[in-house]
């Protein structure tokens, strides 16, 4: 991962938050601005070609504020963590998450720091974990930029509806002015329930609630390793009678679970409104199977959508247009 050092910018952002620590008295998260999914495959001549993949809220170029506590007596102990979902894991449900990634500023007043990196299971609510699944994995951190931490005992992805990716940071140098907890807010604000959840003593919060100036996503990425996805492509629309189209696998694994959908809209005072949708258990590697939606009548521009997704493959879509004329299609493009 690469390093990143720039000037920082001075603030002021604080909030009293003494009631939730223990042996500490006024203390405070501040926050300092600072302007600062890949996948790579892995084989050798004994094992199948496997994908590895970073499941993250965060953009590393994006990682702009940088969060630490003040106040009272360190060390401080707290958690910065990110809520993975089905809508994050779904297309890697059989995968194992093999090390974690965090984003570090050693530039700002703790130049480096232990960490522990805890994996939770699904909770009650969508704003609280559930047990711990493993807390074995500790490391030190001295280098400004993302690092790979390697876990001691991986997780699989099966069985989990949710996972919760953890950062205990120990903090021990005393506030003010003291960061190193990298977030991006360039990205776009927080992922609801998902993105910068924060634990401070025994309760958690969201960032964003705790500290309304800074809302973002933590600079926290699982690292999931497996074989590798299926990839689907949508081809050779066409008419006139209605719109069929294709869904291919590209890749060399089989897909599974396909799903896909056609919706047709426009049309003259917007009447067309065709729909269709249809499934497949599983795609070979270099397969189609086609889909369609029957002859609709009107007149004029339309729209025709198409989407395509896989148990183990991520969604496609293709936008067309074309002319209506009665029940015939022309003019796509």
């Amino acid at each position: 991962m690469k390093s990143n050092t720039k000037n920082f910018l001075k603030a002021g952002l604080v909030i009293c938050i003494a009631a939730l620590f223990v042996a500490t008295s006024a203390t405070a998260i501040t926050s300092n601005p600072e302007k600062l999914v890949s996948m790579k495959k892995t084989s050798n001549l004994f094992s199948p070609a496997r994908d590895e993949i970073e499941l993250k809220y965060y953009a590393e170029e994006n990682l702009d504020q940088v969060i630490g506590l003040s106040g009272g007596t360190p060390p401080y102990i707290w958690q910065t963590a990110i809520r993975l979902t089905q809508d994050e894991m779904g297309p890697y449900a059989d995968w194992t998450m093999k090390s974690v990634n965090v984003a570090f500023a050693g530039d700002q007043g703790q130049s480096e720091i232990d960490i522990k990196v805890i994996i939770y299971d699904k909770g009650t609510t969508s704003t609280k974990p559930g047990p711990i699944i493993v807390q074995d994995t500790t490391a030190h951190l001295d280098t400004t930029g993302v690092t790979n931490v390697p876990l001691v005992t991986t997780v699989d992805l099966t069985g989990h509806e949710e996972l919760w990716v953890a950062i205990e940071w120990t903090q021990t140098e005393p506030g003010p002015g003291v960061y190193y907890a990298w977030i991006d807010t360039l990205s776009g604000p927080h992922v609801p329930d998902k993105s910068d959840f924060c634990k401070l003593g025994s309760s958690w919060t969201q960032l964003h609630i705790a500290l309304p100036e800074v809302d973002g996503r933590w600079g926290i990425g699982a690292v999931v390793e497996g074989t590798g996805l299926a990839e689907l492509s949508i081809g050779n629309i066409k008419g006139p009678m209605g719109i069929k189209a294709d869904v291919s696998n590209i890749g060399v694994n089989p897909a599974n679970n396909v799903e896909w959908s056609i919706a047709v809209t426009g049309g003259l005072l917007k009447r067309v409104n065709a729909t269709a949708t249809g499934t497949a258990a599983t795609l070979a590697a270099g397969a189609s199977t086609p889909l369609s939606v029957g002859t609709f009548i009107g007149f004029g521009k339309i729209s025709i959508a198409i989407t395509a997704k896989a148990q183990n493959a991520l969604q496609v879509s293709i936008t067309k247009s074309a002319f209506l004329l009665g029940p015939f299609v022309l003019s796509k493009k």
